[in-house]
């Protein structure tokens, strides 16, 4: 975690240390609930080994948000920000590392300048993701949104079942089975 904070940070090794001390490591077994529906998200993960799936659920369906892998912070950030009910859970895909902060535990070293950059930069990515996700759902096809996401993460197609990814990508899996057959056709 530390190498992970100071090449994406640009902060020191003794802040880093600061950092990843002030985290808990947890262990998580297959189907685990990190963060759970209709409670306030008050901690925030890093995931070191495993995959989580984030699920946003209302009372008609439920509809997979994201994934979280190796070196990648995972929490329902919304709730986590406005102390509300969680509209999404994050389950384990597979067994899982993480290691937490609460919000208590991050509000105690925010007196440090390094830690705000941090939680600058880790909103801006958040920003720029959500606004790049909803940007190819409504310009991209079904095809050139799945080939962006394999393109942005391989492990997707080799550990991800076809229907979370289809999920993901707002289509059916048969669509999603098409796209790899056309795929694997070389078309």
């Amino acid at each position: 975690m530390k190498k992970f904070l100071i090449n994406t940070f640009n902060i020191s090794e003794s802040e880093a240390q600061l950092f990843s001390d002030s985290f808990e490591r947890i262990n998580l077994i297959k189907g685990e609930r990190f963060i759970t529906y209709g409670k306030v998200c008050n901690r925030v993960g890093f995931v070191e080994k495993g995959i989580l799936k984030c699920t946003l659920i209302s009372s008609e369906k439920s509809v997979v948000d994201d994934f979280a892998f190796e070196n990648q912070f995972v929490a329902n950030y919304y709730s986590f920000l406005r102390q509300e009910k969680s509209n999404k859970e994050i389950v384990c895909l597979q067994d899982s590392v993480l290691r937490i902060i609460t919000r208590n535990k991050l509000e105690e070293l925010s007196k440090y300048t390094f830690i705000a950059n941090i939680a600058r930069q880790v909103s801006e990515q958040l920003f720029i993701s959500t606004s790049k996700k909803l940007e190819d759902i409504r310009l991209l096809s079904a095809e050139e949104r799945y080939l962006r996401l394999v393109k942005i993460n391989k492990r997707i197609t080799d550990e991800i079942p076809q229907y979370e990814i289809a999920s993901y990508l707002n289509v059916s899996p048969e669509t999603v089975s098409r796209i790899r057959k056309k795929i694997a056709r070389g078309s």
